[in-house]
């Protein structure tokens, strides 16, 4: 789970844990308004990108009153 107490560039910094063996780890950011962020997040999950709750929760982001909700996903190497 991300961690809200922490700005963005704290958080992409953070190493990601428990890492599957042999896959790399990217992350996904939705930027904007709150209510297109969480619009973005809801059709992903319709084309089966990833479950809504797989998403952070929104952090702010700095730019005023927009936010942020990452998803991290896996690729192999």
């Amino acid at each position: 789970m991300i961690s809200t107490s922490k700005s963005v560039p704290e958080l992409l910094r953070e190493k990601i844990p428990d890492v599957p063996v042999s896959k790399q780890p990217v992350r996904l950011l939705v930027c904007g308004l709150p209510k297109g962020v969480d619009s973005m997040v809801h059709q992903l999950h319709v084309k089966g990108v990833a479950e809504v709750w797989e998403w952070s929760p929104p952090i702010p982001s700095p730019v005023g009153g927009e936010v942020i909700r990452i998803l991290i996903r896996y690729f192999a190497e």
